[in-house]
């Protein structure tokens, strides 16, 4: 077998796995991506330039990441699964543009979630330039990981992520869409959703139920005045308690005084029939500020 087959190809995909009899591991939610196609998608959704810093979650038996390297980026990985630290420095390219893969990659074992960014990378990146995330994310973690990367004290300026079509319509969602909900909201009081490119469940080994997305999020550059976040995010899932009820009917928790309910309605300007998928995020705000919900 020769290296020149990328890793992402469903040949040298099977003949890795059949080498060092590796297994995605569903409690991980590992897909290996073998559509070489999508994954250079990926990397030009993600705009990869020579010397970019990237960082990537769940390198897996490195697809994408091979073809970051090529591309030009250095690249720090995250990942959980200690059967793969071996199979990465056996399988990724020894060198890249004549540097060695230590000066161009490094892996850490460890859980995004835990990450303390300014302590794990800080002596292989250079924070005063500008650091990408990229990653074919678990489905079941998704969500968590893009709010632990919202909040956190890594400054990046875009996260091109790979995660199930579902989730990435709920991000891009518009108000009066069934998709539209706490997730839009969330991620959109924080970030531009941009939807790069759709990947089949066929593009997997082995194959999940449902289809991909690639978003790219980028950090708003005026992001609205919400003084504390938590609370807001805790008002919209009230409004969003149940999904098939009025605004008026899922405000009773928060308001139980009809009188006050009515007064809201009225500064909003909205029917207090509408539900709450028909409020525009500007309306959410408004209804924090103008209302006398108690704080949580």
């Amino acid at each position: 077998m020769t290296n020149n087959i990328p890793i992402g190809s469903p040949v040298r995909t099977q003949a890795i796995v059949n080498r060092y009899f590796v297994k995605a591991k569903k409690n991980l939610g590992q897909n290996f991506l073998v559509d070489q196609t999508a994954i250079l998608g990926i990397v030009e959704a993600a705009g990869i330039k020579k010397d970019d810093q990237v960082i990537e979650i769940g390198p897996g038996i490195g697809s994408l990441t091979e073809q970051l390297l090529l591309a030009g980026a250095k690249v720090f990985a995250y990942e959980v699964d200690d059967s793969l630290p071996t199979i990465l420095q056996n399988e990724l390219p020894k060198k890249i543009d004549d540097q060695p893969l230590a000066s161009r990659f490094k892996l850490i074992l460890k859980d995004l979630l835990k990450a303390d960014f300014k302590v794990d990378i800080s002596d292989f990146f250079d924070f005063t330039k500008p650091i990408k995330v990229v990653a074919n994310l678990p489905y079941y973690i998704t969500t968590p990981i893009i709010f632990a990367l919202a909040e956190s004290d890594l400054h990046f300026t875009s996260l091109t992520l790979m995660m199930q079509k579902e989730v990435a319509e709920r991000l891009e969602a518009q108000p009066g869409s069934k998709e539209y909900g706490p997730l839009t909201i969330s991620v959109q009081t924080e970030m531009n959703v941009k939807l790069a490119l759709q990947v089949s469940h066929n593009s997997f080994m082995p194959r999940p139920k449902v289809d991909s997305s690639v978003v790219v999020l980028t950090p708003l550059k005026e992001k609205p005045a919400i003084e504390n976040r938590k609370h807001f995010i805790w008002v919209v899932k009230m409004c969003f308690s149940q999904r098939r009820k009025t605004l008026n009917n899922n405000l009773k928790a928060l308001l139980p005084d009809k009188t006050k309910r009515d007064e809201l309605f009225a500064e909003l300007g909205v029917n207090p029939r509408i539900r709450p998928e028909e409020l525009t995020i500007k309306q959410f705000i408004c209804l924090l500020y103008t209302s006398p919900i108690p704080r949580d």
